[in-house]
């Protein structure tokens, strides 16, 4: 037993904002955002899309990266996650432009929605009010209202799963209805198998948030699947658990970094590289996988892998989400964190509220 982790009453005291409990209606996020995503007012199909953009920061754009890794190759136009003032190059009258803010006022989203107007790009706005629901009233452009007052970082499902559907509705991709209503039951298993009821003794989470405390992760995921799960560990480390992580992609990882595990020799045993894997991962990235695990214990020790579980890829995929998210909590809680407040994003948006954007 865990005196921290283990203990209801000291969690209680510890999550004052209760971000445990975000996690615990996950599924009936995945839910609600399924009928927002349905339900919104969209144009009829739009002829000649070429490109798709997802345009947010942060908990927002982590609705990009979510859409990359599990639609993969289904898109047949190219999908790119702006995470920046302003909008891509190439937006313009057959550009489906998905702006994804989860306060609805986050600068760097208002500017993309203003730049893609500007370009005549077919826009939908993702937000709970804010600025980005008004310019969206205004300029008549479709608005997926999602429910607001929580962290933007545990509204992953109601960020994304509306732009599921939408792309679904304008026939970009085909319908994932029936594989989105399955995935709940699953999620539902993984919220049980990693919840704070379950005890450290049997909670994966638990017990990786213990392997990873007092070291500092380096996620390492495949290009362009679990890479982007790699990210979403990394930021939900920084986020939740107030400590630094790093990620990176295989095979790249194998062409420059794996050379750099050398120096600082005195720091490297205080990295614990973490690997992430599916069955599916590609025969040659196995191997790297295998190699690069044997090749980095050396270096730092020892090594954490983790496999996908579940059925589908969309199963899998929010299998390895939520142990990252759970474990995320759960070594901010023996960090001796509240996982919630982010007083450094605050201190910077006070900061910057005296200087007006206009870019």
């Amino acid at each position: 037993m865990n005196p921290i982790l283990d203990d209801p009453r000291e969690i209680r005291s510890r999550d004052s904002q209760d971000m445990l409990g975000y996690l615990g209606r996950f599924d009936r996020q995945l839910e609600q955002a399924l009928k927002i995503g349905g339900q919104v007012d969209l144009p009829a199909r739009p002829a000649g899309v070429r490109s798709v953009t997802v345009s947010g920061m942060g908990g927002s754009a982590a609705s990009g990266d979510f859409l990359q890794a599990c639609l993969g190759r289904e898109l047949k136009v190219p999908l790119w996650v702006n995470r920046n003032y302003g909008a891509p190059g190439f937006t313009g009258p057959r550009t489906l432009s998905l702006l994804c803010s989860y306060s609805g006022n986050t600068e760097e989203t208002v500017s993309a929605f203003r730049a893609a107007h500007a370009a005549g790009a077919l826009i939908v706005c993702i937000s709970s009010g804010g600025a980005l629901g008004r310019l969206a009233r205004e300029h008549g452009h479709p608005w997926a209202r999602i429910p607001g007052g929580q962290p933007p970082r545990s509204a992953l499902g109601f960020l994304s799963f509306p732009c599921l559907a939408i792309l679904s509705r304008l026939s970009l991709i085909p319908s994932r209805g029936r594989e989105l209503a399955q995935c709940l039951d699953w999620v539902r298993d993984r919220i049980r198998a990693y919840g704070p009821h379950q005890p450290s003794s049997g909670n994966p989470a638990k017990q990786a948030a213990q392997a990873l405390r007092g070291r500092i992760p380096f996620v390492y995921g495949s290009q362009d699947r679990l890479e982007l799960v790699a990210r979403r560990w990394c930021g939900q480390f920084a986020e939740n658990g107030k400590q630094l992580a790093c990620w990176k992609a295989f095979p790249e990882m194998n062409h420059n970094e794996v050379v750099g595990w050398r120096h600082p020799a005195d720091l490297l045993e205080r990295i614990l590289p973490v690997f992430l894997r599916d069955t599916e991962d590609h025969p040659r990235i196995r191997l790297r996988l295998d190699w690069t695990r044997k090749f980095l214990s050396r270096r730092s020790g020892t090594t954490l892998e983790y496999r996908t579980e579940g059925g589908s890829w969309l199963d899998r995929l929010l299998m390895l989400i939520l142990l990252g998210d759970y474990a995320s909590v759960y070594l901010g809680l023996l960090n001796g964190e509240d996982p919630s407040p982010v007083a450094a994003i605050d201190e910077l948006k006070t900061e910057l509220s005296g200087t007006p954007e206009t870019g």
